[in-house]
């Protein structure tokens, strides 16, 4: 049986990116991505789910310009597990 992800979840999760971006934070945009595919997870994904993908490229084409590189290896490893889970 197809578990879907339900309409009051689906706007929960676009509220929490929209808010993430507009916060400026790329960081804030990681947290939204990797929470709402956590919450995906084992559920059919909207047909939507590219949003995601396209905040999180957005947001880390930001992160790599204002950071240094001590930062940077800080959180690779995090943006790439994320990244890998929504592609």
């Amino acid at each position: 049986m197809t578990v879907y992800v339900t309409k009051a979840e689906f706007t929960r999760q676009k509220s929490r990116l929209t808010r993430a971006k507009n916060s400026g934070d790329p960081l804030a945009v990681l947290d939204a991505v990797e929470k709402t595919v956590e919450e995906w997870d084992g559920k059919a994904w909207p047909d939507d789910w590219a949003r995601w993908a396209r905040a999180l490229d957005d947001a880390f084409f930001t992160f790599r310009r204002t950071v240094d590189d001590e930062e940077f290896e800080q959180h690779i490893e995090r943006w790439r597990r994320v990244t890998d889970a929504i592609r």
